[in-house]
């Protein structure tokens, strides 16, 4: 029998060191950085606002870094992360990760953000996640509130800005934690400032009688209204969100009005297609349901407004670009439609500005004589009707023009019988002075 005996090999150990810079990666490496690796979502009130952090995976390493997956220690609870796809960072990228907070249970919750990636040294990065949701003890409640719950920044020219504060506070007798500030809007016209420079960076702790102060800013960029809601999310167990509205318009042009737009598609419009709108006379209303916009002239509309803006937007991009008027408005043409079965329609739109300090009563619209027939409407309402052989006619606008914002005027002309139709001397007036 062969026996192997063990051989050792003494090594001097004083002639050589091997040293391993700690602070210095071995190049070519990815290396993964999460910020913050520490994370505390805050303080909530049971059933309230969901609260959401956003935490940042870096690669600070010389290689590109492979972030596989983002998940959640506990299979169940109140934490939960967005899904992410495989996600490649090339040196000195970032990609944000979305964690949300839902309460659920009384206490504090405690899981971990687990981030795999191909980093060697940390294929598994946890972040700690906390959250509380504490339970009464006692009648002591925060209480949230904000003034002014409502503000309107009137009408301003395109590129001026103003600016509105709002004041946060709790008069409860606990300490009021605020957990989110958010502005949902449709538009980057309106933003808002937290102010972390004055205030800290949020959630912030509002103790019994103490506020801070933010701030909303409006910027117009185009013509319309817009509105948009700041909402805070805070622990008040009876309110956890508290909502203020802004509100503003733009007026992109000077003066008094945009122009006059004028327009006329050139079709003959059957007027045959439903058996619900009989055309049988001249100027019969029943021919504004077939009025191509897509608003049928505001007949039977459940929502004048919104579809007069359908209609404004109707004209305009047929229209093009305004027609400069210097006097009485008035169109002839001769017509060969099949009498009451086919309609054309003419539009003459403008937008116009009425001064905070005015009474719309003294401006009026009409014309001198019409055939077939002609609609007015003001901010999607109707003013009234002329039709062939009615009388010269002026409408004012005393119930339906708005003081100190953007106004729109539209006349469509409906044209209905082989024959001929016009216009003669549409005016829109101001103190019996037409308007140019």
């Amino acid at each position: 029998m062969t026996r192997f005996m063990p051989l050792l090999l003494a090594v001097g150990c004083t002639e050589y060191k091997f040293v391993e810079r700690a602070d210095e990666a071995p190049g070519g490496e990815p290396r993964i950085m999460v910020d913050p690796d520490v994370l505390d979502m805050g303080t909530y009130g049971m059933g309230g606002s969901i609260g959401t952090r956003i935490v940042t995976v870096s690669n600070v390493g010389e290689a590109p870094l492979n972030v596989y997956d983002a998940t959640i220690a506990s299979a169940a609870g109140p934490f939960s992360v967005a899904e992410i796809s495989e996600t490649t960072l090339e040196k000195d990228a970032e990609v944000d990760l979305i964690v949300e907070f839902s309460p659920s249970e009384w206490g504090i919750s405690s899981d971990q953000l687990v981030v795999t990636s191909n980093d060697p040294e940390r294929p598994e990065t946890a972040v700690e996640l906390t959250a509380n949701v504490p339970e009464p003890s006692d009648d002591r409640t925060p209480n949230a509130w904000m003034d002014p719950l409502d503000h309107d920044f009137g009408v301003l020219p395109v590129s001026d800005e103003a600016s509105m504060e709002f004041t946060l506070g709790n008069d409860g007798e606990d300490a009021l934690q605020v957990n989110e500030i958010r502005l949902i809007a449709s538009t980057g016209e309106m933003t808002i400032d937290v102010r972390p420079a004055l205030n800290g960076a949020l959630p912030w702790t509002l103790e019994p009688g103490e506020d801070r102060r933010i701030s909303a800013r409006y910027q117009p960029t185009d013509d319309g209204v817009d509105v948009a809601q700041i909402v805070v999310l805070s622990n008040d167990p009876d309110e956890p969100e508290i909502e203020a509205t802004v509100s503003g318009g733009g007026r992109s042009f000077s003066g008094f009005s945009t122009g006059w737009y004028i327009y006329d598609d050139g079709i003959d419009h059957e007027t045959t297609s439903s058996p619900s709108y009989v055309i049988d006379s001249h100027g019969d209303l029943d021919l504004y349901w077939y009025e191509p916009s897509g608003a049928h002239g505001l007949v039977d509309s459940p929502d004048p407004e919104t579809d007069f803006a359908v209609m404004r937007d109707y004209v305009i991009a047929g229209a093009g670009a305004p027609t400069e008027v210097t006097g009485p408005i008035s169109f002839s043409s001769s017509s060969h439609l099949a009498t009451y079965h086919f309609a054309t329609f003419t539009y003459v739109a403008c937008d116009f500005w009425i001064e905070p300090d005015e009474d719309p009563v003294i401006y009026t619209v009409g014309a001198d004589a019409v055939d077939d027939g002609v609609q007015f409407m003001v901010n999607g309402e109707i003013l009234g009707h002329m039709y062939l052989h009615s009388p010269p006619t002026h409408w004012s606008l005393h119930e339906v023009g708005r003081p100190g914002e953007v106004n729109t005027l539209i006349a469509i002309l409906v044209d209905d019988s082989a024959s001929h139709r016009y216009l003669n001397n549409l005016k829109f007036s101001r103190d019996g002075v037409m308007i140019e």
